[in-house]
This record gives C-alpha cells, sequence and structure tokens, in this order.
C-alpha cells in the first residue's frame, strides 16, 4: 500500500484506467434503481405513483434492500467524475457543461417526460378522466402530490446541478497544497484496520439529526436530510478520485465493509418485517429512532464501499456492455420511470397474481425501457457532436 507522501509526488493514473470501474458500478446502480421501481409497484409499505391493489412483502424487501445506498453511491460516482472533470476543465467551462448535461434535461424532461406519469396516477386513481392533452395544462397546477407540478425521477439532475455548484470551490481548495494535506489527513485516519468506516460518521450524524425535522420529499429546498446524505457521498466521491491512497484502503478493507452492509440490511430487513419503517419510526431522538437511523447510515456507507471494491477488484476493463452503458446509460435514466409506470397502469387492472405482475412489469419495461433508452441516448449523442 502507498503513503499518502508518496501519493502527493507520484504521477496521476489516466483517467481511463481509473473509470472502467465507475462506468460498470453506475451501469449496475441504474439496473438496480429500475428494479426497485418495479417493486415499488408491488410494495406495501410505500404508496408510488402506479401501486397494485395487492401486494407483496418480498417486493418491499428488494426496495428496502437499495434503500440505503443505490443513490447516495450513484452520487458518490459523480463525485469522482468531477474529480476527473476539474483535472482538464477550468470553472466555467464546468459549470457550463454541467448545465447542458443535468439542467437541460431536467427541463426537457419536466415537460415532456413527467406530466405523462402524473396524468397516468390521476387517473387511475379517478382524479381526473379526460385526454393526456386536456390534462396538460393542469400538470401545472399546485405542487405534487396535492398538486401535479413535479420532476419525479429528474430530482437526482437538479440535486446533482446544486451540488456542482456548491462544492466546486472546496474542490478547488483541496486541488491545492493546504487542501491535499487535509485530504492526507483523512485518509491516514481511514487507513487503520476498519478504519473506512469513521467515514460513515458524517452520515449517522447527519440522517440522525436532520430525518426527523426535514423527512424525504425530493424538494430541492426542503430536502436537508437527503441532501446531507447525497451531498457527502459526492464529497467523498471526489476524494476518492484524488487520492490513491484511500482507494488502497477501499481495496484493502471493501470486505469487512461488505460484511457489515450486508448485516445491517439483514437487521433492516427484520425490522421492516415487524414495521420498523422510516414513515413509522418513534419520536426523533428516541433510542430506537437514534438506532435504526444509525443502523440505517452504517448500513449505506459498508455497502458504498463493499460495491466500489467489487467494482474496483474485478470491473475495472473495458467490455462491449461498459461501451453501450457509457453510450445510452443516461438515457436509460431518464426513461425508464415513464417506462415503468405506463407499463404498470396496464398491468395492474389485469386478472393475475402478484408474481405474474411483477414479472409481466418487470419484462415488458426492461424491453421498453431498453429501446427507449437508446432512441434517446442517440438523440443526445448526435445533439453533443453536432
Amino acid at each position: 500500500m502507498t503513503t499518502p507522501a508518496a501519493e502527493a509526488s507520484a504521477p496521476p493514473a489516466r483517467a481511463a484506467d481509473r473509470l472502467q470501474y465507475v462506468d460498470a458500478i453506475r451501469i449496475a446502480a441504474i439496473g438496480l434503481v429500475f428494479l426497485v421501481h418495479v417493486s415499488e409497484v408491488f410494495n406495501p409499505w410505500d404508496e408510488w405513483h402506479i401501486t397494485n391493489t395487492e401486494r407483496s412483502r418480498i417486493a418491499g424487501e428488494i426496495a428496502l434492500f437499495a434503500a440505503p445506498w443505490v443513490m447516495p453511491i450513484i452520487m458518490l460516482l459523480a463525485g469522482i467524475s468531477a474529480g476527473y472533470s476539474l483535472r482538464i476543465r477550468g470553472n466555467a467551462a464546468y459549470i457550463r457543461d454541467r448545465a447542458v448535461r443535468l439542467l437541460l434535461p431536467l427541463v426537457i424532461g419536466t415537460l415532456v417526460l413527467v406530466p405523462p406519469q402524473v396524468y397516468l396516477e390521476r387517473r387511475l386513481r379517478g382524479q381526473f378522466s379526460g385526454s393526456m392533452l386536456a390534462f396538460y395544462p393542469h400538470f401545472f397546477q399546485g405542487i405534487y402530490p396535492n398538486g401535479n407540478l413535479s420532476w419525479h425521477h429528474l430530482w437526482f439532475l437538479a440535486d446533482l446541478f446544486v451540488y456542482s455548484v456548491v462544492a466546486l470551490p472546496l474542490f478547488r481548495y483541496w486541488q491545492r497544497t493546504g487542501g491535499r494535506q487535509t485530504m492526507h489527513w483523512v485518509t491516514r485516519v481511514c487507513g487503520a484496520p476498519g478504519g473506512i468506516l469513521w467515514l460513515a460518521v458524517p452520515l449517522i450524524l447527519e440522517r440522525n439529526a436532520l430525518w426527523g425535522l426535514f423527512p424525504e420529499r425530493h424538494m430541492l429546498t426542503s430536502d436537508w436530510s437527503n441532501h446531507a446524505l447525497l451531498f457527502v457521498a459526492y464529497i467523498y466521491g471526489f476524494v476518492l478520485a484524488r487520492s490513491a491512497w484511500l482507494g488502497s484502503v477501499i481495496d484493502a478493507q471493501w470486505r469487512r465493509s461488505l460484511v457489515v452492509g450486508a448485516i445491517g440490511t439483514g437487521v433492516l430487513a427484520i425490522g421492516t418485517w415487524h414495521s420498523v419503517l422510516p414513515a413509522r419510526l418513534p419520536p426523533p431522538y428516541s433510542f430506537r429512532y437514534l438506532a435504526f437511523w444509525t443502523l440505517y447510515a452504517v448500513c449505506a456507507w459498508g455497502w458504498m464501499v463493499g460495491v466500489l471494491g467489487v467494482g474496483r477488484r474485478w470491473f475495472n476493463k473495458d467490455s462491449p456492455v461498459l461501451r453501450y452503458g457509457r453510450r445510452f446509460g443516461y438515457g436509460i435514466y431518464l426513461v425508464h420511470q415513464p417506462v415503468i409506470v405506463a407499463v404498470a397502469y396496464v398491468v395492474v387492472r389485469w386478472d393475475l397474481s402478484v408474481p405474474a405482475k411483477f414479472l409481466a412489469v418487470l419484462a415488458i419495461s426492461a424491453l421498453g425501457t431498453l429501446l427507449g433508452g437508446e432512441a434517446l441516448g442517440r438523440v443526445l449523442i448526435a445533439r453533443r457532436s453536432s
């Protein structure tokens, strides 16, 4: 294992060598998000946009498995990408790139991809009976869920753009000598056996402190408990991109972290079967409240480190799947939820068992998402090259 001092004088690894595993994990995470959203149709502990009358606890456990860590690790990967991007871009170019890649799809997606989702939800619940064309003006009336205006799954793009702007001064500071010394101190602390889990402490503190005041809503101006979790993950990603030492720590400790995450998931799953859920927790700062969010945060960080270690160990190489994912993964993420909502709107009214409906939504949505994602991906590629 190298030392922080040796790292400071070592030449930086080529981005192409370092980002293979990042792309691989991102593709896998998008696939997991897709599976979670299919499961939400049948989740007995949540009310999603389209829900089946009969639910399945197994579907709920699938959603629970990914809930603590899948979006944070996607944000962490975005932080890694930011670390490499800021090596070659100035501030203005970086912000311009973020605006084109995040804000533009957010605006267009909100106007094109989200209204059909809200329309189908209102239709299924008997809250609107007209055509999609007739509904469209109503999309701008009130804020979802009481009203209709929403960005639904595109909230991630809004958050990531804001984090990119807010974190830029900090990232630039860390690129200078004084900032690198701070990063080296952090990585030395993490270098002890199991020391990587110290980085779970900020996640533990913010989740315990903020969830009782700001439960999850995916509202940019009020979702502070989620902002804290995701922003910290984003910062950790930048540190990982800048620090080969932290990468070597992950390589040495990911197995222990994966065990911690798996045990934490098992305990959370047992609790879920006994109605221990975020929406049903006892009052803030009680013992059970603190125990739940502490376990949740440790579980989240354990899985993130474990998945990073697996990716760095076995998926840090190019492949046809990786090349396809680079080209079309963004488009797949953008269209996956509208496709699932549309398919689920039809399937939940079929006279089938829950497993049959689940498989139908999964299979039809997967095909539709791949076709729609590839079509949108080709449009995005053509626009970037024009």
